[in-house]
This record gives structure tokens, sequence and C-alpha cells, in this order.
């Protein structure tokens, strides 16, 4: 996800929250489905798209208001229609009445906090690997747009999907405790998706709904921690990851991301492992 880990996408956000800018034009703005694109933002920043605008509107909108101008005038700026309806969802995200802004000293503008990276729990190595099998289903319910797929992911590995023949996985020879999530974009569709399924040794009949995916083998660089039992915390250590990666780990070292090969977390034994390839 080059163009959210360098934070274009927030800078993008910001630079328009005074206009009349619907989800769908951020989306379009760059390049995404709305769908797609409000997966991506829920899974890298773990809050849901329409959250983050309106809660960073409400707050751009508290700072002018902290430094003098009237509720009245700036309210309709910043998407509310009345300086009422401001003040009631102001009131209701921040627990104190608006007409206080003028009188607090410091206004918290930011909503994403930087995570705390522990670089001693995270191993790094380079790999070049065969090629890889997966089996996957889309992990996306329908008319999830704010779903956390991470958690998703986690719920997935401790159930068997359903509807789904354990003799048939069986027949596709998977390997045990190894699973891999990935965005992908089926031949056959318009749409890209988010797989997750076990890795194989060889595809033979699939599975109604599962989608096989052969990923040629290719250099890699391997980032890989510890596995949490608990959903939420498995979700927030691949997230954790993956900001780790892009948002440190790039930008410091003179490596080039192979735009052409498949990012992917992979789950495996009591380690998760997100798979960067590189040039």
């Amino acid at each position: 996800m080059k163009k959210l880990t360098e934070d274009k996408i927030l800078a993008y956000i910001e630079a328009h929250l005074g206009m009349e800018y619907r989800q769908e034009d951020f989306a379009e703005a760059f390049g995404y489905s709305i769908d797609h694109f409000r997966h991506l933002f829920r899974m890298y920043y773990d809050t849901p798209l329409g959250e983050y605008i309106r809660r960073r509107r409400l707050l751009q909108a508290a700072k002018r208001i902290g430094d003098g101008e009237q509720i009245v005038d700036i309210a309709p700026l910043y998407g509310f229609e009345t300086a009422a309806g401001f003040a009631k969802a102001f009131k209701k995200e921040f627990g104190f009445p608006a007409s206080e802004l003028k009188k607090q000293d410091n206004i918290r503008l930011d909503v994403l906090p930087e995570p705390e990276y522990d670089r001693n729990k995270i191993r790094i190595s380079f790999l070049d690997t065969p090629q890889i099998r997966v089996v996957g289903k889309s992990v996306i319910p329908e008319g999830g747009a704010d779903t956390d797929l991470l958690e998703e992911v986690a719920y997935w590995l401790d159930h068997e999907f359903p509807e789904t023949d354990p003799a048939v996985l069986a027949e596709m020879e998977t390997f045990k405790d190894d699973h891999i999530a990935m965005w992908y974009h089926p031949p056959d569709s318009q749409e890209i998706t988010y797989l997750m399924g076990p890795v194989v040794k060889k595809v033979t009949c699939v599975p109604l709904g599962f989608i096989p995916v052969t990923m040629p083998g290719r250099h890699y660089a391997v980032f890989e921690t510890k596995q949490d039992s608990d959903k939420k915390e498995l979700a927030e250590t691949v997230r954790y990851l993956c900001k780790y990666i892009f948002n440190k780990w790039v930008p410091a070292n003179d490596v080039i991301v192979d735009r052409m090969g498949f990012t992917f977390e992979r789950y495996h034994g009591n380690k998760v492992s997100v798979y960067l390839p590189l040039r």
C-alpha cells in the first residue's frame, strides 16, 4: 500500500476537510473503489474512514472556534448544516460543549497516535521463496465496508470456513497451521478482494467459493514476530508490523519494493510474518 503508507492519503484528506468532499471523492482521487478504499483505511489505520473524516472535521472546526471564530460561521464549512448540529456532534464526541472551546488552552488534534515499535520483537530475514500456492476465500463480509479485516482473519484462524469439506482441503495437502492472507484481484472480476486460506502443495478440486492463487518464487524481506492468541491483539500485531515496515523500515533502507509481486501476511504456527517482495 504505497499511497497509504506514505501518508499521502491522510495529507490529502486534511487538505480537503473544509470542502464538500464525500468518501467516494477521496477514494476516486487515489484510484480505488469506495469499498476497497474503506477496507484499506480500516485495516491500516484501525479507524473507519467516515469516523476519521468526521472527527478531523470536528477538530479542525474546534481549532478555529478556539481561535475566536463563531460556531455559526464555521459549522457549515465542515459539513454541518447548523450550529446546533455541530454542537451536538461535538459534545457527543468530546464530552463537553463546543461553547467551552475558547476556555480550552490545548485541543488535541492527533487522531491517529504514532505507534511505538519494539524492534527487538521483530525478526527480519531475506528469502528467495519457491512457488507458493494458496487456496483462499474472501473474508470481506457483505456490507461490511468498515470491517476490520485483520480481525476477520484472526477469527477464521480459530474456526473452520463454513461449507468447506475438510476432505477436499486434505486432498490438496494443506500445510499444517500455515495460512496466508492477501489482497488479490481475480482475473474474472472487476473488484479486488482480501483472501485468506491455507498454503497447499497442489491445487486439485477447489472448494466452492474459494480462489486458487499461485505466487511465483520471488525475493522477499520477511518480518516475523510471535502471534497473539487474542483476536484483537493479533490484528494489532499485524497492523503494527505493516506500519513499522512501510513507515520506518522501507524509508530507512536502500530497497526497492517489487510492485509486481504480492505483499502478504503469513500465519504459521505461533508466528506471524509479513512478506515484502523486493527487486
